[in-house]
């Protein structure tokens, strides 16, 4: 790993001597063949993309629509720092950036990689991954950004930004796209100005999708898409000076979210090909599902930003309100097996010998935190029923000086509350206690004894308040060179209100084989996880900060070289099989980073090469992950410990050496280790790789514009390599056979677009997956609680297999 990884630096370093020679043999460039600029906000100012000293990737709208980028999950094809990670229920979606993300989805865990679309924090990233359109620009800011950026960003962050209204004249667009598996998405943008003070901007869109798995139980497909939504806009500037933007956003998202096909099978039980009848392997789309999958997702919120100039400086207010809901139903074993899921008679019956439905309903509403609408359906109670709630509130105030001269600056004010809930019941056949469950047949299973049924039933609320000021100063002292130096004081409140129980027999983990809660010494029964009903409330400060240095030699070549430090609040365990080893070590200390870069930007022959490099070392400490519990429950606990040290180099080639083709080379070559970190008394995973964290990323885009008589052209490809990935298993990091390793893969995209004289219309085919490889997007174990012990399931993405397109657009 190390070998390969000098080897790419050092030919990055012949790449960029060969580079800095061209420079002396410029040549006058046409006006079509140079590089388009792009600016960005990833310091909270209007900044030309290759003038900012820190490692950023911004793509604009144009090139995602050349590219057909039509998902957020499609990002990583233009940042090779950025991965992405679907999970078996949508609220777990999220990214990584250079090999960091996070790896508990506890409602009191926060996100490595923050989201953040238009200027507003996304506490839950996985409400970020529906219904975006009329994009800008998308930003992926590499590195700890939680001097400007705020929450959630001590590895990175994704910037996503809106276009605004047009204040000048209207404009209307009409786009519809239609696919193979019934894909079809159609969205609606006006706006235009209603005076000369006011205009609007109005985006709506509906889209459906068949999923990629067949149930071979109905031959239905399985993870169906359907969606709608709009967001509206309303700019007001009443005089000089002042700005106001109202925006409102409204997604909804109706999914069978998630159905994942057995990857790697359990060696005995109802996780067999043969018990199945799906098929079974990397290129399976299959499964056999018994409960029917259910999930939805709706999201929402207002904002009111305001610009106000007030003498030479500029006020900022920034005041938003976000609502997240997230709600799922799945077959936790993955096969057809009556392990999921319980009737109230079934969960009585060993305390209760001979007790009728009616009565034992009676006993389960008394036992419940949620109600028994919530946990039960059609009378079968615990099928995993999930629902995640999110509210949050913040306002931010900047007050920024005019850029530029010896010295200008940014001071702010920040502050977060979010309330974060999240009602589980979980139940079913508890099959790995011995005896509880057999199997005749291969085919067949039958449920020994009534104490083989368990439940869980959770009910958890993570209230953050943050609130934090920041600043951020340049310093020019000579020509060409700027000094930066910015800072973070915040301070976190928490609050954890946790509401656990259990059933009578039990839940899918704990000791205590051979008793139950209940009292009854019965064979098969469990202890399980404890009980809770508590009430935590914890704080912390911290300083983090930022300083950098670049210097320009020319207006197209500039070095530079930054430190800074990241932070990640503490962290609750709230999680429905928090043992008592994860209530007493919550909180977990916060997440710290040190992190070093240095780079170069550079552009060429009058902006018709861009060459950039830039080196990273970071090193995370007290880093968040879980390990085993020492309390004999065996369930996971979440720790603050151990380093994660992660360095590489990134870079991107951007070329224009003809008229209309534009090409793009982009690579991430980096190296994570973990330092000491024990996930058990005697197993130190020192020197293994993390999670979602692939060595070697590359890709390769190309455009070319060419006329068609009066019409335009354009032809367009990219193409990605992603080396092997670890996934689920922390505990095998350092085992270079782990069933949970995801191999490299290649994909490769392309489309050919036609656009009138006036662009009012637009054709564009597209195919995804060119070269019909198959990928998955994650890997997940499958509990051996429901018989799937060693059993591995993967996450299908859209393009699993090839799939054709187009895509209409009329403009007016």
């Amino acid at each position: 790993m190390k070998g390969s990884f000098h080897a790419s630096a050092a030919a990055l370093v012949a790449v960029s001597t060969f580079a800095t020679g061209a420079a002396a043999q410029e040549t006058p460039a046409a006006e079509s063949q140079v590089l388009a600029e792009i600016l960005v906000t990833a310091s909270k100012r209007e900044e030309k993309l290759q003038s900012v000293p820190a490692s950023i990737v911004a793509v604009t709208a144009d090139t995602m629509a050349k590219q057909q980028i039509l998902q957020i999950k499609d990002f990583e094809q233009f940042a090779p720092s950025l991965n992405f990670q679907s999970g078996d229920e949508a609220r777990l979606f999220n990214f990584s950036i250079r090999g960091v993300g996070s790896e508990s989805f506890s409602v009191g865990v926060e996100p490595s990689v923050s989201t953040i679309v238009d200027g507003v924090v996304y506490t839950r990233p996985g409400a970020a991954f529906d219904g975006l359109g009329d994009l800008e620009r998308v930003e992926v800011l590499n590195g700890p950004q939680g001097t400007l950026q705020g929450k959630n960003a001590s590895a990175g962050a994704v910037v996503i930004i809106t276009k605004r209204p047009n204040r000048d004249e209207f404009e209307a667009k009409v786009d519809y796209t239609i696919a193979e598996d019934n894909d079809h998405n159609a969205s609606l943008m006006l706006t235009g100005p209603v005076s000369d003070t006011l205009a609007y901007r109005m985006y709506s869109y509906y889209k459906r999708a068949d999923g990629q798995v067949i149930n071979v139980s109905n031959g239905d497909t399985v993870n169906d898409v359907e969606g709608y939504g709009a967001r509206g806009k309303l700019e007001f500037e009443p005089k000089e000076g002042v700005n106001l933007l109202l925006s409102a956003d409204y997604t909804y998202r109706k999914s069978g979210c998630c159905g994942e096909p057995i990857r790697v099978p359990a060696a005995s039980g109802n996780v067999t090909a043969g018990f199945t009848g799906a098929a079974i392997g990397p290129d399976s789309n299959e499964v056999n599902f018994n409960t029917v999958q259910e999930g939805h997702q709706e999201n929402s919120g207002v904002s009111l930003e305001g610009n106000f100039e007030v003498g030479e400086l500029t006020l900022t207010s920034l005041t938003a309100y976000r609502s997240y809901e997230d709600y799922a139903i799945r077959d936790r074993d993955g096969t057809n097996a009556p392990f999921t899921g319980v009737t109230a008679q079934q969960l009585f019956e060993a305390t209760h010998p001979g007790i009728g439905q009616a009565d034992a309903t009676v006993l389960l509403d008394d036992l419940l935190v949620n109600s028994l609408s919530f946990a039960c359906r059609d009378g079968v109670c615990g099928e995993s029923n999930n629902l995640e709630m999110n509210d949050t509130f913040s306002q931010e105030f900047r007050l920024t000086s005019p850029g530029g001269g010896f010295f200008d600056y940014l001071l702010g004010l920040y502050y977060y509350d979010s309330a974060v809930e999240r009602d589980v019941t979980i139940a079913g056949v508890r099959s790995n206690i011995a005896g509880n469950v057999s199997f005749p047949t291969p085919t067949s299973v039958v449920v020994n004894r009534a104490t083989a049924y368990v439940l869980a039933d959770m009910l958890t609320k993570v209230d953050t308040v943050n609130k934090a000021v920041f600043g951020n100063f340049n310093i020019r002292p000579a020509d060409g060179l700027t000094l930066t130096a910015g800072f973070r004081y915040l301070r976190d409140e928490l609050k954890w209100n946790h509401k656990k129980v259990t059933g009578p027999n039990g839940d899918h983990i704990g000791g205590g084989i051979g008793a139950n809660p209940a009292g009854q010494a019965m064979a098969g029964a469990n202890l399980g996880t404890p009980q809770f009903n508590a009430i935590r409330e914890f704080s912390d400060d911290a300083l983090i900060g930022k300083l950098s240095a670049k210097y320009e030699f020319t207006p197209d070549l500039l070095v530079y070289g930054s430190w800074a430090r990241g932070y990640k609040g503490q962290a609750v365990d709230a999680d429905i099989f928090l043992s008592q080893d994860g209530f007493n070590a919550s909180p977990v200390a916060p997440e710290e980073s040190r992190a070093w870069e240095g780079g170069f930007r550079s552009s060429f022959l009058e902006r018709r090469v861009q060459f950039n490099v830039t080196y990273y070392d970071t090193v995370f400490s007290g880093y968040q992950t879980a390990s085993t519990g020492v309390d004999g429950s065996g369930s996971p606990v979440l720790r603050s410990a151990g380093k994660l040290f992660t360095k590489g180099v990134e870079t991107d080639v951007s070329v224009r050496p003809l008229e209309g083709l534009t090409l793009t080379a982009h690579a991430e070559f980096s190296d994570a280790e973990f330092g000491d970190l024990f996930v058990t008394a005697t197993q130190n995973l020192k020197g293994g790789v993390p999670l979602n964290a692939p060595e070697t990323k590359y890709g390769f885009t190309g455009a070319y514009d060419f006329g068609v008589g009066a019409w335009e052209a354009t032809f367009a490809a990219n193409y990605s390599h992603t080396s092997e990935t670890l996934f689920t298993n922390l505990a095998d990091a350092t085992n270079p056979n782990s069933p949970w390793l995801r191999p490299a893969y290649d994909i490769a995209n392309a489309s050919i677009s036609l656009t009138s004289p006036s662009e009012k219309y637009r054709a564009v085919l597209f195919v995804k997956n060119l070269f019909d490889e198959h990928y998955v997007s994650s890997l997940r174990r499958i509990s051996g609680s429901v018989g799937g012990g060693g059993a591995v399931a993967q996450s299908i993405p859209r393009d699993f297999d090839r799939y054709f397109g187009m895509t209409l657009s009329v403009g007016f």
